[in-house]
């Protein structure tokens, strides 16, 4: 995981150094890092991801050219809205491999379903925040969603990793403000912001054995039984 962070952070300086400190364009990160600003702990993570606002060009096309020596482009998809691309950097060490990943995600977050979508519209944009991401042993100032956008994202994945990383928001920082309104401003289903509060939050983090799955992810013993149930209520509370 250290070699991997490394070249993580090699990579994000890369785009800052390109992107004029992440201003040209606006590059505003997400996912695993971005969690470092908002809670004191930190979990591993394999990709780096960075959202941006879709213009009247594509942007991608822009930082595709970025692409520098030993890094390769995985994927890239354009629509007519939303637009997809990774590069990908294959570590060798020892007798073993890994892969390093930076994410760029253009107009749209899109899931695994249709209606796991999130806007990133001029809001999300002017409101994100620079600060600094502790990366391997260096730090490195980014932009990042502001608490309210960040958690909707967080929300509408839902994935394992994401209930988790929800639960010590929450515990650290309480819910956010204004959540409905911003749900209705950025989703294009926000039907499925409450959906996975109660299908997967509140079902996944009252279950007994999440509490040693957490302490696991953020090697922390931390969060109590009656933290854990606190969150729960204040998810219920959103609801």
């Amino acid at each position: 995981m250290k070699t991997r962070e490394e070249e993580i952070g090699k990579l994000v300086k890369l785009l800052a150094d390109k992107s004029k400190k992440f201003t040209k364009p606006q590059l505003v990160m997400t996912g695993g890092y971005a969690l470092r600003a908002f809670i004191p702990f930190s979990r591993s993570t394999r990709d780096c991801d960075f959202v941006l606002k879709k213009d009247a060009h594509w942007h991608l096309d822009v930082i595709r050219q970025w692409l520098p020596t030993g890094v390769s482009l995985d994927m890239l998809e354009k629509r007519n809205v939303y637009g997809y691309m990774r590069w990908i950097k294959l570590l060798k060490f020892d007798k073993k491999s890994a892969k390093a990943s930076i994410d760029f995600m253009e107009g749209q977050v899109r899931g695994r379903t249709e209606k796991q979508v999130v806007v990133i519209d001029n809001a999300f944009v002017k409101a994100s925040e620079r600060t600094k991401i502790k990366i391997a042993d260096e730090e490195h100032e980014v932009f990042v969603p502001n608490y309210t956008d960040f958690f909707i994202l967080k929300v509408v994945s839902g994935r394992p990793s994401d209930v988790r990383d929800i639960t010590a928001l929450i515990w650290k920082n309480d819910v956010p403000n204004n959540i409905k309104k911003r749900t209705k401003e950025i989703l294009p289903h926000p039907e499925v912001f409450e959906e996975n509060l109660k299908s997967i939050i509140i079902s996944v983090v009252s279950d007994k054995r999440f509490l040693n799955s957490w302490r696991g992810t953020f090697v922390t013993t931390e969060l109590t039984e009656d933290a854990k149930n606190t969150v729960v209520k204040r998810v219920h509370g959103l609801i």
